[in-house]
């Protein structure tokens, strides 16, 4: 894990950014970047250690980030802009903006998500970094295609200002406590809830599940394995998982009957991907699916009860 540096997050009001915040401010200088709009989520952060800047990054406000910074995190994003402008602003031009005011940093790290992979038509394949993009979520039509400019703006910046650079493309992570919890999260809530789960009908759907303890873990090997010209990786789990498989597990464990709607209307696509490039920069992963889940269920819902205590 990383230890004694200066560390700026953004995005740390969100899923993953919530969980890094926590394990990174004790052992960090921690600086966190928000617009910190939801009431008390600024003084929640400030509690948790975290030296809190308040800016928009689509309106460069970023006159505070400090300009010394070690490595950056850099998680914020639209995951369901309205339109494209708004997409390409926040996504893409915002991230130009940080990364103009970092440029002098030891590392950048991007956060950007596997779903701007073209679909492939092979229900098996395990999508590899260099695989064809122009892909996008059916619930966020604008998402990926202004996550890939992002990308973009990136990777000329990493090489103009010669800024050691990661993309790190985010499969489907769990585990935390904040936001919504990702699709893990989701799916959790909907069976609480009662409400019914739409999965495919012509094929089963299938994403590579990755813990955010791992993903803690894995922040170390990636400012080590930043690059100019930038370096992308995969940032899933290292196996495929049905999500209709994870379905029945949590609604086994919180004691529930699943309503599943089988439909190829409106679902969310296959993405199993590839971690061998991963484990060639030292990932790892500890975390079992089941135990993570389960894990998940109990911060999530301590109020509960689940199969086997």
């Amino acid at each position: 894990m990383l230890k004694g540096h200066r560390i700026l997050l953004t995005g740390l009001t969100g899923q993953v950014g919530g969980t890094f915040a926590d394990v990174l401010a004790p052992h960090n200088e921690l600086y966190g970047l928000a617009r910190f709009t939801n009431p008390g989520s600024r003084e929640h952060a400030e509690r948790a250690g975290v030296k809190t800047i308040v800016g928009d990054l689509a309106k460069n406000e970023l006159a505070d980030v400090p300009e010394d910074i070690d490595y950056v995190i850099h998680l914020a994003a639209n995951t369901k802009p309205g339109t494209a402008e708004v997409g390409m602003a926040q996504n893409a031009e915002g991230t130009g903006f940080l990364m103009h005011r970092c440029r002098k940093a030891k590392a950048f790290i991007y956060v950007s998500n596997n779903s701007l992979y073209a679909d492939n038509a092979d229900p098996d394949h395990l999508y590899k970094e260099t695989d064809h993009v122009g892909g996008h979520s059916p619930h966020s039509a604008n998402y990926g295609p202004t996550k890939l400019a992002g990308e973009g703006i990136v990777r000329f910046l990493c090489r103009l200002y010669q800024t050691p650079t990661l993309i790190a493309r985010l499969n489907v992570s769990y585990g935390s406590v904040y936001d919504d919890g990702g699709l893990p999260g989701n799916l959790l809530e909907s069976l609480l809830a009662g409400r019914p789960i739409k999965l495919a009908k012509s094929r089963t759907t299938r994403m590579s599940p990755i813990s955010e303890t791992d993903m803690v873990d894995h922040l170390d090997h990636f400012v080590r394995a930043a690059a100019v010209p930038a370096v992308i990786v995969n940032w899933g789990g290292d196996k495929g998982v049905a999500i209709e498989e994870m379905v029945r597990y949590m609604a086994d464990l919180i004691g529930v009957e699943p309503k599943i709607e089988y439909t190829d209307e409106g679902v969310i696509p296959n993405r199993i991907t590839d971690p061998t490039f991963g484990r060639s920069i030292g990932m790892e992963w500890k975390i079992d699916w089941h135990d993570g889940i389960r894990d998940m269920i109990k911060a999530r819902h301590p109020e509960v009860a689940v199969k086997g205590g």
